[in-house]
């Protein structure tokens, strides 16, 4: 109870703050009628801006404009486009479908109501209109519109402050890292893609290096650095035969584009670094807001980190995991 008041008390003085920085909150009103543009109008003109439709096509249009209305009050029997339709597209569109309708109608039949109110309207208020009634609904719902607004804001900034950050390396951080050894967060591999027993190209090589990335971003992310070798020592890059830098790192974001996807590229950061003379590729992984398949070669698996290994989890274990890791 605390904490809800606590919020509650920061949103209002937030919405409070918003309302001297902005302005007005902005009402639409989306009727054929002019004796009711008038009405309504006349009610609502002291304490909010005003913003007039005359039908479905011009009040999708307002609603679609930067600065969006912040509720909307509409009309039922209107030609061409009816109100029901109205608010079927507005809720239809991701840029309009949080803004809070009110239905306003002549239009009284239970069904009616019923109707709008399964298309996501907030209220239905019949005509003749009670001037107060209306001024009360609006408030109401803005009220609650302005609050929810508020409290997405404060978790999207309160998600982006908490969430896991790229580390700014040095020479002196990789090698500290390296010296803690492999563990749950941290993979050494030797080379990208040359398999140096049989001294040529391997794609095993390469499927092992995306199965660990794909298992940090499935889990809590982690450090992959190739040209470390299993015991630590730094072998550096050269004997992956790549002519240039820029053309290894070129292959090694082609190959997590096309097998784990471009989508999981923001959650990766991969980089060339100097260490004891040598240079590594050291692939930073955040953990993934979906989960992440490896597909390659008609082979499709789901890959997490357990300990200081990759594992793909079985059919049956892919659901419990996913619930519980993306759920919560």
């Amino acid at each position: 109870m605390l904490l809800r008041e606590h919020l509650s008390g920061h949103v209002f003085d937030r919405i409070r703050l918003m309302a001297s920085e902005s302005g007005k909150s902005t009402v639409l009103i989306v009727d054929d009628t002019a004796a009711n543009i008038e009405l309504l109008h006349a009610i609502l003109q002291d304490n909010y801006k005003v913003k007039v439709a005359t039908n479905g096509a011009r009040a999708l249009n307002l609603a679609g404009r930067d600065p969006r209305p912040d509720i909307i009050l509409l009309d039922i029997m209107m030609p061409e486009m009816d109100g029901y339709e109205v608010c079927r597209r507005l809720k239809d569109d991701s840029q309009t479908s949080s803004i809070p309708v009110i239905f306003i109608t002549a239009k009284s039949q239970v069904e009616d109501e019923r109707k709008g109110l399964a298309l996501g309207a907030v209220d239905y208020i019949t005509k003749p209109f009670d001037a107060d009634i209306v001024d009360a609904r609006v408030r109401q719902h803005l009220t609650s519109y302005l609050q929810s607004r508020e409290l997405a804001r404060e978790n999207r900034a309160l998600r982006s402050a908490t969430s896991p950050q790229f580390s700014d390396h040095t020479e002196e951080s990789l090698k500290a890292l390296i010296a803690t050894g492999e563990s749950e967060s941290v993979e050494f591999k030797s080379t990208l893609r040359w398999n140096m027993h049989s001294d040529k190209s391997d794609k095993r090589i390469e499927n092992a290096c995306l199965k660990t990335v794909a298992g940090y971003l499935n889990a809590d992310g982690g450090t992959l650095m190739i040209g470390v070798n299993d015991d630590g020592d730094v072998v550096g890059l050269g004997n992956d035969h790549f002519k240039t830098e820029d053309k290894l790192l070129l292959h090694w974001v082609n190959l997590v584009k096309s097998y784990l996807g471009a989508e999981f590229m923001p959650y990766l950061r991969s980089a060339c670094y100097d260490v004891d003379g040598q240079r590594l590729l050291v692939v930073e992984c955040l953990p993934s807001a979906k989960p992440v398949f490896f597909r390659r070669d008609n082979d499709e698996a789901f890959f997490v980190r357990m300990t200081n290994t990759t594992q793909p989890l079985k059919p049956s274990e892919v659901l419990a995991y996913m619930e519980q890791r993306f759920t919560t």
